[in-house]
């Protein structure tokens, strides 16, 4: 399963929309002043009036305009967090984005190795427990087995999946007359994050909203599911028009991959591309 990434772009910020909100409010305001000044003064006393009245609701406005903009903009958290209202613990996927209701493999202090870990439909870990489908945490929240914690070698294994999977590209860009692309650590990081976010929501969209393009510098993503092998998920995008167009950018530098394998098996292959070095 693919979804292509339509590249959009807007030009607007909050100050420009601010800028046109005022301009408009300058030639309302305008207007008003010309027509006073036609009017009787007992006319012009009410109007007066008026217009302060105006003035303190348009500020109210344009306040509450702002403050809504700006608590839209996004928090770029990842990993661990305790609760500020309960003494537990949640897995921040950035943007506010966070599991719930799933068993994750999580490798949080990035040893290489994976602790399983149970996330309620709230979106806490479960701590020191016996989970309702049956399995046992221990304080840590890691799932363990008579006492054993239980892991998962992570970091090897992916690095050479998500070398063989740039590689690919890489060669496709070659064999196509274009420039190689360099991986980026930074890119990778968040790719990583895309994919354990695919696992709860496979689409463009975070779980809890917004997109991946508000992270700095990326520019672009390819996602696949289930696909097996990184040759399998490369043929893949080149089938599809809009995943072989990004891959075929000629004004993309660098780029980064992500892999995941959820507790039920299903894999997840995430690609984020940026016009910057």
């Amino acid at each position: 399963m693919i979804i292509p990434f339509p590249l959009q772009f807007c030009d607007i910020s909050l100050f420009d929309l601010l800028g046109i909100y005022s301009l408009k409010y300058d030639a309302i305001k305008e207007k008003k002043n010309e027509t006073d000044d036609c009017k009787k003064q007992n006319d012009s006393v009410r109007e007066n009036n008026k217009t302060k009245k105006f003035d303190k609701i348009w500020k109210t406005l344009l306040l509450a305009a702002s403050l809504s903009l700006l608590s839209a903009m996004p928090v770029f958290a990842r990993g661990w967090c305790r609760g500020l209202s309960k003494n537990a613990w949640w897995y921040d996927l950035g943007n506010g984005n966070y599991y719930k209701s799933t068993w994750q493999w999580l490798d949080g202090n990035s040893d290489g190795i994976a602790e399983c870990y149970r996330f309620d439909y709230n979106g806490w870990m479960a701590e020191n427990t016996v989970t309702s489908d049956g399995y046992t945490v221990n304080q840590n929240g890691a799932w363990t087995v008579n006492n054993v914690v239980q892991t998962r070698g992570v970091s090897s294994e992916n690095g050479i999946i998500k070398k063989e999977l740039l590689g690919r590209i890489n060669q496709y860009r070659i064999a196509s007359g274009l420039k190689p692309l360099s991986e980026s650590a930074g890119l990778s990081s968040i790719a990583d994050t895309r994919a354990r976010e695919c696992s709860v929501l496979f689409s463009h969209t975070r779980p809890q909203g917004g997109s991946v393009l508000t992270e700095a510098d990326v520019c672009g993503e390819i996602l696949a599911s289930n696909q097996d092998t990184p040759l399998k998920a490369f043929q893949a995008w080149q089938k599809s028009p809009g995943h072989n167009r990004l891959m075929l950018r000629d004004d993309f530098v660098r780029f980064g991959a992500g892999y995941y394998v959820d507790s039920r098996g299903n894999d997840y292959w995430v690609v984020l591309f940026s016009f910057y070095n």
